[in-house]
């Protein structure tokens, strides 16, 4: 089950990514500690799998971080009537976690995959409260929390 306290940051999709940082920064006090970095995946949905591109940010201050994603059309990763796009969490079985969630009626919207279709780290479960969890093994904490400075 997914913890309060294991919900490490906020995800917003932003049209724009300089223009999504300035804002985020200017009405929440927040700065960047290094620039936007690229976000390529390979990604499972209900059309299939395919490569996934964009570019995404975390603030320097958190928890909760804020993580900035450029939009991008068609996909999970589309500017939405809500741009905050999920909450991310790690959970120590991936595997247990979704399916648990899918039994509950929420929907696996997308995982990441290696080259022979296994999951390999993020998965997106939504439902029809539209209030997105990105979840991911509670074995990328550390590097996580090192890349985000709080080690």
């Amino acid at each position: 089950m997914v913890k309060f306290e294991d919900i490490f940051h906020i995800g917003i999709i932003v049209p724009n990514m300089e223009t999504g940082m300035e804002e985020i920064s200017s009405r929440f006090g927040v700065t960047w500690p290094r620039p936007p970095g690229p976000a390529e995946v390979l990604a499972r949905t209900k059309e299939g799998t395919g490569p996934l591109a964009s570019r995404f940010v975390y603030s320097a201050e958190g928890p909760p971080w804020f993580e900035l994603i450029e939009a991008v059309p068609g996909t999970v990763w589309a500017a939405q009537a809500s741009n905050i796009h999920h909450m991310g969490a790690f959970v120590d079985d991936m595997d247990a976690e979704i399916e648990r969630l899918i039994a509950e009626g929420n929907e696996l919207e997308m995982e990441t995959v290696d080259e022979q279709g296994n999951r390999v780290s993020v998965s997106y479960i939504n439902s029809d409260l539209n209030v997105r969890l990105e979840i991911l093994p509670a074995a990328m904490r550390e590097g996580m929390m090192t890349m985000l400075g709080n080690s």
